[in-house]
Parts: C-alpha cells; structure tokens; sequence
C-alpha cells in the first residue's frame, strides 16, 4: 500500500505551479496528504484514507514499484529489424511517474528520429518546413499509449524505430465498444467509457490530451499538415493490443541522426583542409613575391 514519502513533492509541486494552483503554496504548510485531499486524489473512508492510483501515476518517481513494468522501451533497427534484426540501439529503459516518461520519452525521440528540411519558394517569402516525423503526432502518440494502458497488465510500452516507420505498442487494446470498422479506418475512437479517466483529467491540465477522443484526429492532421501518409492502428480480436504505426514522411526515409551527423563532420573536415590548402598556397605565393621583378613601365 502506498504511503505519503511515495509521493514525490518535487513534482508535486511542480504540477501546482504549472497549472497555476493555489495549492502549491499549501504543500509545506498543511501536508502532503491534505493537499491530496483537496485534489480528489485520496480513497476510503475518512478513518483510513489511502493514495489513488490517479495520484501515483503522476507524483511517484517508482511508479514501476506498485504497476510492474510500467516503463518505455525504445528499440531502433538502423536497417530495419527485418533486413538486419541484429543490428540495434536499445534506450535506457524509461521510467517515473506518466508525466515524466511522455517528457523523457519525447526527448529521445526527437533527439533520435525527428529531422527537419527547408525549402525556400520564390512565390512567398516564408520557407516550407517539413519533418521526417511531426512532434505533435508523436507526442500524441506516446500520450495516448500512457494514458490508455491497462496499468494491471505487466508489459511496458514498446517503441520500435524502422527506417520507414515507427511503431508504438501498448497493452490492452481498444475498448470493445469501438468497431473493427473505426479501428481499421483510424480517424476517430470513441469509447463508451475511459480506461484511467482521472489520469486523463490532470494530463489535460498540463495540455497534454484534450480528453474528448480527440487523439486520433490530432494525429492524422498532423501527419496530414507535415505531407505525411496516415498512421495505422491494429489491434486482435480478443483486443489485447493496441499498436499504432506512424510512416516516415516521404524523403526522410532511412536518414539516421548519427549517419547524418557524420556526414557532416566529414564535410567540415574536407572544408577545413581544402582552406586550409589556399592558405597555405597563398603564404608560398606570398613569400616568394620578394623575387619577383616589378614591371616599370
């Protein structure tokens, strides 16, 4: 049973004041436990109150202690995990509390996988941006896996990065009240009720969701906006799965950060020598300028 030192202050308070809550000034004042109190965040009778899972998924740094394997793992197949699955990175394990994870595991993404081009067009004078992946569709995705988990099931959610594609599994799948027609169409999945509701209500007031089945919608303009094909959802008839794959913009295709980062040192070393050359070309010049008989006419 969890008790007030799982629960982080730190990001306790953090949430407070970002949601601009009156309350964070109260935390050292009355407790911990009294400002859980205030947020709805406590269960049982009033004898022998206990902390919600609402409020350990997002104020507990171990997290993973009460919900095993509630952590992300993210796995790149520089060649693709078919042509050569022995080729691959594997991130440290992400874990925290849900809020944490959505930030540590974004950072990584876009560290690892979101490249940018800019092209400039003579008819107008803003260039055209556009993203091998659109932040926002990712970070909708990762939210949605977070937010939707069944937390009893002891499985992390796993995120594979293919030169085409990425893929983001979670566990369960849909809620059976969502067709097979609107899973397979992947515009818009709305259930007759929401796995960890409470959750959603403090991931909203941090904009992270909007709560209203938004997501799916969020995504695919995203993916529209930036040029990219649609994301696909799959599932299994017992719906024990949900796996959304998001394609690479068109382009972008098998550009791998390090790969690039190389071929750009290797250019700067080229630049460096070929300059570095002239320079030593023209001091010779230079130098020997002193023999060099002036013309008087």
């Amino acid at each position: 049973e969890a008790t007030e030192s799982d629960i982080s202050v730190a990001l306790l308070t953090d949430h407070l004041n970002t949601t601009k809550s009156k309350l964070a000034k109260q935390i050292g004042k009355r407790g911990v436990m009294e400002v859980l109190g205030d947020m709805q965040l406590l269960v049982g009778p009033p004898e022998q109150l206990c902390i919600s899972n609402a409020a350990l998924m997002m104020f507990c740094e171990h997290l993973d202690k009460f919900f095993p394997y509630t952590q992300v793992e993210i796995t790149k197949f520089p060649e693709g995990s078919i042509k050569n699955p022995n080729n691959f990175i594997e991130v440290p394990v992400i874990k925290g509390s849900v809020p944490t994870m959505i930030k540590r595991t974004m950072e990584k993404l876009q560290d690892m996988v979101i490249e940018e081009k800019v092209t400039k067009v003579d008819y107008q004078m803003e260039a055209i941006r556009r993203y091998s992946y659109p932040y926002q569709a990712l970070e909708e995705a990762v939210v949605n896996a977070l937010y939707h988990r069944d937390y009893q099931e002891r499985e992390p959610v796993e995120i594979t990065v293919e030169p085409t594609h990425i893929d983001i599994l979670s566990y369960a799948g849909p809620d059976r009240s969502i067709s097979a027609e609107a899973i397979k169409a992947a515009r818009k999945l709305k259930a007759r009720r929401y796995r960890n509701r409470r959750l959603g209500d403090f991931l909203k007031e941090l904009d992270l969701t909007e709560g209203r089945a938004t997501g799916i919608p969020t995504i695919q303009k995203a993916l529209r906006d930036n040029g990219s094909a649609s994301a696909v959802i799959e599932t299994d008839d017992d719906r024990t799965y949900f796996l959304m794959t998001i394609p690479c913009r068109e382009g972008f295709e098998g550009i791998d950060n390090s790969i690039s980062e190389n071929i750009n040192e290797n250019i700067n070393e080229n630049i460096n020598e070929a300059i570095n050359e002239n320079e030593y070309k023209a001091k010779r010049i230079i130098e020997s300028s002193i023999y060099i008989t002036p013309y008087n006419g």
